[in-house]
């Protein structure tokens, strides 16, 4: 499979290799790139019982720049989130957090992640091949990469990612998801309106901050073909990584983010046309995100 790849024409698999927030794989930029640095600030961390997940207690986070939604977290545990603005106007969320003690982290969206479109003999006669940017008009900048469903795009921007902040990153089971697929492929409204929408996950074992670990990536990607040109782009992204004891704790931090995920309506009014929609159509997108990892195979 050939590797999606960043308006910069960099593969994933190699993004995840630089520090400082390069390409598709840095979700987490800003926390730091030196995975010894991560193993110490765990170690340093209390080694005290930690709470279960029956006994977290949730608190609201709001996004700092524009208070364009809320989401609630667990008690004490340190948060970023913001919004992407595309040229086109399309504004995307973003949301990461962590345990204080180092051990777990999740995230929903990725700002980083661009809109695709398939590689065509037109576009090779251009000199557009695989990893270069379209520029079809109207501000949109889309790059040149073979569509990937939800299951393969996981894994590859999982490993990626993953790889940034883990070692021995090693895939160990993934799937398409079809009930989640049904269930994004009606948001946009009837069935016609987006030719294709495919979701799936990837699990994931790795050693993170020392100590051995389970991560997990959910994603839905969708294809239209209505245009003069396919576009496809990333509906939905998410996961969380755990050192072993805490996987149950992130799944529910995971699962209750995504379930509790509220737009603000005052920040939608002020939203010319369709901006907000992405925004506007989480309340029906997160909880598929929240249902499948809650079923995911442990």
């Amino acid at each position: 499979m050939d590797a999606v790849r960043t308006g910069r024409g960099i593969p994933i698999g190699r993004v995840a290799g630089l520090c400082l927030g390069l390409g598709l794989a840095m979700l987490l930029a800003g926390t730091g790139c030196s995975r010894q640095e991560e193993a110490a600030q765990g170690a340093s961390q209390s080694s005290g019982a930690h709470p279960s997940a029956d006994q977290a207690h949730w608190a609201p986070y709001a996004e700092p720049t524009e208070h364009a939604f809320t989401v609630e977290l667990p008690e004490g545990w340190p948060a970023q989130g913001g919004l992407r603005r595309l040229t086109t106007g399309e504004v995307r969320p973003w949301l990461r957090a962590s345990a204080p003690d180092g051990s777990a982290e999740i995230f929903i969206g990725d700002p980083d992640i661009p809109d695709f479109t398939p590689p065509t003999t037109a576009l090779a006669d251009a000199g557009l091949t695989e990893g270069r940017i379209y520029m079809p008009g109207e501000g949109r900048a889309l790059t040149v990469s073979p569509y990937h469903e939800g299951q393969a795009f996981a894994a590859e921007w999982g490993r990626g990612k993953l790889g940034g902040h883990c070692d021995q990153v090693t895939p160990t089971g993934g799937q398409s998801l079809p009930d989640a697929s049904a269930a994004l492929a009606g948001v946009d409204g009837p069935p016609a309106a987006r030719t294709l929408v495919k979701a799936g996950e990837t699990r994931f074992s790795c050693q993170y901050r020392g100590q051995p670990a389970q991560a997990y990536v959910f994603a839905a990607t969708g294809l239209d073909s209505r245009g003069p040109f396919e576009v496809w782009d990333v509906r939905v992204v998410g996961g969380l990584i755990a050192q072993t004891d805490r996987h149950g704790i992130a799944v529910e931090a995971l699962s209750h983010a995504a379930k509790s995920f509220a737009p603000d309506t005052e920040w939608l009014k002020r939203q010319p046309g369709w901006s907000g929609d992405r925004i506007r159509d989480t309340p029906k997108v997160f909880p598929v995100l929240a249902a499948a990892a809650e079923a995911a195979p442990r």
